[in-house]
């Protein structure tokens, strides 16, 4: 992941471009306070919210609650590459 913003305590918003290699996912789950919203730009995604997993193609978008355990997994063998912002800006 590539923070596109500093991470300011004074700001409310974070921004990250995100890149994930064929076959490759998230260590964890991972859970913080706040939603996120994201589009990918190339590829294929999975998101697993808790139970329940999405499938994101190139061009879809998803909003989730981040206080949810959740994952991002590439299960394709081409790299899959998102734009995302979050809040709060650190988590």
């Amino acid at each position: 992941m590539k923070q596109l913003y500093n991470c300011s305590t004074t700001k409310n918003l974070g921004f990250l471009i995100e890149t994930y290699q064929p076959n490759s996912s998230m260590e964890e789950k991972i859970t913080h306070e706040g939603e996120e919203i994201g589009t990918a730009i190339e590829g294929k995604v999975l998101i697993r919210i808790e139970e329940m997993t999405y499938l994101l193609n190139e061009g879809d978008s998803y909003v989730i609650d981040t206080s949810f355990p959740h994952t991002f997994i590439n299960p394709t063998d081409a790299i899959t590459r998102m734009v995302s912002a979050h809040t709060p800006t650190t988590y």
